[in-house]
């Protein structure tokens, strides 16, 4: 594997395509009522994979386009400040961001224990079985708080948190299998890593587009696969619930975003901004037809087809350079390398500046660097 300039830029040219495919999937009712949950999972999969392999692979073919990466070649490798690029400028702003985001990161983390510790003295502790029959595999607990302000799944830890409300049994259990849905589909691990994501690339505003779409997209799956084998009166039923809890909701005063100050990052929940567009999702779309094993094959190509191509910068050099040398020749020359960090050719005793070492003709020459004496 390869790390460069080239590779990260078509590692966000690919991400970015892909980011707005999904988006548009997801947002445009009359692609989503056709599409099962799963594609898009699978499609969000991908884009993850690619962000965190910004590589070139051993399949990787790289073609030369100077119309863009020449510039863009010329552009970071401009000296600024003393003897830094604008690349390494770049780079140095990199890293200090990701340091920042990590440390914010660790500190609603920390603040997110925090919250499940005063939770833990606070709550009333139940389980799953004491309101479903299920397999003891699935037996999580339950805790019950005025200050949570809807039923969620919090950090990492297999724990549904529930508000105090009064809801008949049947709706109660139609609540709990949704968050143990979360559970199951490992849907706070999947956060995570997108959150580390966001963390690294902090700078490209489509991951954060990409983020917003994932929960609406965890969401909606949990929805569909509650709901599988349901009659459509069921479902009716299922949907009426979703509302009747955001209504009930609504007129808490005592929310945990208040009570118990809690980052986003490391909740799964219910929004009230994407519920309309579950309730739409479950009523309307054709979620039961069975997904397209072609389509499922072209997403699962996709890293393999984006990882496909590098582009690089391409500067042909001066007619004057192409000379003919003997062959004893060029087993005496080498390549000197000064200590501006500029190239020079050594050929039957005589220096010429090159511009690029690594130009294949070359591969076959030491590189000597330039001596302080």
């Amino acid at each position: 594997m390869l790390f460069s300039t080239s590779s990260v830029f078509i590692t966000l040219i690919m991400s970015t395509i892909m980011i707005l495919l999904f988006n548009l999937l997801i947002v445009q009712k009359k692609c989503i009522r056709f599409l099962k949950m799963d594609i898009m999972i699978l499609l969000a999969l991908v884009i993850t994979v690619r962000l965190i392999f910004p590589f070139e692979f051993f399949f990787t073919i790289t073609i030369p386009f100077p119309l863009i990466m020449n510039g863009l070649k010329e552009f970071f490798e401009y000296r600024v400040f003393l003897d830094f690029t604008i690349l390494q400028c770049l780079c140095f702003i990199w890293i200090t961001g990701t340091c920042m985001q990590a440390l914010k990161y660790l500190y609603s983390m920390k603040k997110c224990y925090r919250t499940l510790y005063v939770l833990q003295q606070e709550a009333e502790h139940r389980s799953v079985t004491d309101y479903l029959k299920i397999d003891s595999k699935y037996n999580y607990k339950v805790w019950i708080s005025p200050k949570i302000d809807s039923p969620m799944v919090i950090g990492l830890k297999k724990i549904i948190l529930l508000p105090k409300i009064n809801l008949p049994a049947s709706e109660l259990q139609e609540i709990l299998k949704h968050e143990i849905q979360h559970i199951r589909n490992h849907d706070n691990f999947i956060k995570q890593v997108i959150n580390i994501l966001k963390i690294i690339y902090w700078w490209f505003p489509p991951l954060y587009w990409f983020s917003n779409q994932m929960q609406l997209a965890l969401e909606m799956r949990v929805d569909q696969q509650v709901t599988k084998g349901y009659t459509k009166s069921q479902v009716y039923d299922y949907a009426s619930v979703l509302i009747k809890l955001k209504q009930m909701m609504i007129k808490q005063q005592n929310l945990l975003s208040v009570t118990l100050p809690l980052s986003s990052n490391f909740l799964i929940g219910d929004h009230e901004k994407v519920l309309s567009y579950r309730i739409h999702y479950l009523l309307e779309s054709n979620y039961r037809k069975k997904t397209s094993f072609l389509l499922l094959f072209i997403i699962l190509l996709l890293p393999f087809i984006s990882n496909s191509i590098v582009l690089e910068a391409y500067f042909p050099p001066p007619l004057k350079n192409y000379t003919s040398y003997p062959a004893n020749a060029i087993e005496e020359s080498f390549i000197l390398e000064h200590k501006n960090g500029s190239y020079s050719l050594f050929v039957n005793g005589t220096l010429t500046k090159i511009n690029d070492p690594n130009n294949k003709k070359y591969s076959n020459l030491p590189v000597i660097k330039e001596s302080d004496n």
